[in-house]
């Protein structure tokens, strides 16, 4: 099945080891994020554009997968190699065979679409026996094709999932959605609870429509958890998922999407905190003369 998307953190990380370090006491800012260095350049230029803006709930990836044309469900992991943990594909499994008969209706088997299997770039072909071949010699071909299903992606957590899971839930675990695929297609946010509503599926809190600034000041100062009947109400939020209010891909055809960890900003204050400006200051014009040139040679 299709692992979610890939979503980077805001700021790029100072990206080193050992080898090249001139200051061993450098070291400690190594994985940490580089302020004011975006990630990638379409985050920076919506920066001050509205996003929308959903609690991170600190949990495990986890899919329902549901197929029209033959009316299967499948659940899952963050990837097709992950265990079930604390119980987890037994609870969406549960959830997958409830919603199943309304997802059979809202989808009907008419409704399924099939796309072609690429190899790489590369699409594939079949011969009539259904055989896979190679296109070098003339004659005819048919496009090997594999259903594309509904995508039901959210988060599994509380009792034993992370650290924080029985602050969210003490004795139990829940799942809620942040995200549907629907035959290829990420669908808005309405599309989303309105298919939620009818599955009577719980989504990911909701924070509002706010700027990126906005969204980087409320997850640095920390907030407190915006899930409903949390069992400690004063956890403070793993952090924010943040996408534009207007669907949006860069140049590559990925989806634009960024992440913004409280954690992130605690360790990197920690950090800071040990140099003073002048010592920071060399530290920041090593990386970026000696590093960052190393990494664009290769």
């Amino acid at each position: 099945m299709e692992t979610y998307t890939k979503i980077n953190t805001l700021y790029k990380r100072y990206a080193f080891d050992g080898n090249n370090c001139p200051n061993p006491k450098w070291l400690m800012f190594k994985n940490k994020i580089i302020l004011g260095e975006f990630s990638n350049k379409e985050a920076e230029y919506l920066f001050n554009c509205p996003w929308e803006a959903y609690s991170k709930i600190d949990g495990t990836n986890s899919k329902i997968a549901f197929f029209p044309s033959t009316g299967e469900v499948k659940v899952g992991g963050k990837s097709d190699n992950a265990n079930s943990q604390h119980g987890q594909f037994e609870m969406l499994q549960e959830i997958a065979d409830r919603i199943k008969p309304q997802l059979c209706a809202m989808f009907p088997k008419e409704t399924a679409r099939f796309a072609p299997v690429k190899n790489g770039n590369k699409i594939e072909f079949v011969n009539e026996d259904g055989v896979p071949v190679e296109l070098t010699e003339a004659g005819m071909y048919n496009v090997y094709t594999r259903e594309v299903p509904i995508y039901i992606y959210g988060e599994y957590f509380g009792c034993g999932i992370q650290k924080c899971g029985g602050r969210y839930i003490k004795n139990a675990n829940d799942f809620v959605v942040f995200d549907i695929k629907q035959q290829g297609w990420w669908i808005t946010k309405e599309l989303r609870d309105n298919i939620c509503e009818q599955l009577a599926l719980k989504t990911v809190p909701f924070i509002g429509i706010m700027t990126l600034a906005e969204i980087e000041n409320m997850v640095r100062a920390g907030f407190t958890t915006k899930f409903d009947g949390a069992e400690d109400p004063t956890l403070i939020e793993e952090g924010i998922v943040a996408r534009p209010t207007m669907p949006l891909l860069d140049s590559r055809g990925n989806r634009i999407i960024v992440k913004v960890k409280y954690c992130d900003y605690i360790e990197y204050d920690n950090v800071r905190k040990q140099f003073t400006d002048e010592e920071f200051a060399e530290f920041d014009t090593w990386y970026r003369t000696e590093v960052e040139n190393l990494y664009k040679e290769k």
